[in-house]
């Protein structure tokens, strides 16, 4: 099953991405699945399922989501080999296709009609591009295609939000729109300090999230750090802070 996602809205495509994961990565039963013959050699019997780790330790075995600039062909073509683990299906997600080089293209060309069962291709791009692309032209014809509705302008208030929900790759995609947007990294910094006196905190946690925010202030005016790496690992921090 190939899917091509076509919008900008990234935390639209997260949450379908979510409720692909929630159908895709439901561990099955050995009687399901044919790996679990070789998983069960590294796992006793009657342990591999149980609990609330099992759909953790499904997706990490069965979910992989790649930027196409930063794909190399044997990655690309190992990922595409591997057969599902505990589970029936791997999802395999690719942001960004049009930054496909030209021997990227004729590959997947070449295996968008024989993919095997076990595997979910999704394939994703922000918009669709004036010129022809080959790919992209296959894809439209063998594809189911989701058209995602332009975002609304995202703002720090967004920003905390996700953070707060400890969505470290949601937090990230809002982060990299404000970017976009040509927001201050100053201007980010004061809205989500102004944001988290707002929130109903304990004192302990607020020190330690406006300790950060004050940390990440300096590296960016001291210039140890690019201004976006800075607030990217911010971000992260703030994340688990709040786990």
């Amino acid at each position: 099953m190939i899917y091509l996602f076509v919008g900008e809205d990234e935390l639209a495509k997260q949450e379908k991405i979510q409720s692909l994961k929630n159908e895709i990565l439901r561990p099955c039963g050995p009687q399901d699945d044919p790996s679990a013959q070789n998983s069960n050699k590294i796992f006793p019997r009657g342990q591999l399922f149980e609990g609330a780790k099992r759909g953790a330790w499904a997706e990490s075995f069965n979910y992989e989501a790649f930027y196409a600039k930063e794909l190399t062909l044997p990655l690309l073509n190992e990922a595409l080999s591997r057969v599902p683990v505990g589970v029936k299906q791997r999802l395999l997600v690719i942001k960004d296709i049009l930054r496909f080089k030209d021997n990227f293209q004729d590959f997947l060309l070449s295996r968008v009609d024989n993919l095997p069962d076990d595997i979910i291709l999704v394939f994703d791009i922000i918009s669709m591009p004036r010129e022809q692309n080959p790919l992209l032209n296959k894809l439209l014809k063998v594809a189911r295609v989701i058209y995602f509705k332009s975002k609304k302008k995202s703002n720090a208030f967004d920003l905390a939000y996700e953070i707060e929900r400890r969505q470290v790759e949601s937090a990230l995609n809002v982060l990299a729109d404000l970017f976009r947007a040509g927001e201050k990294p100053e201007r980010i910094l004061g809205a989500l300090r102004y944001q988290f006196t707002k929130q109903s905190l304990n004192l302990d946690e607020r020190l330690k999230k406006v300790d950060l925010l004050l940390a990440a202030d300096v590296t960016i005016k001291t210039g140890k750090l690019k201004a976006q790496f800075a607030l990217e690992m911010l971000v992260v921090r703030l994340c688990k802070l709040c786990t």
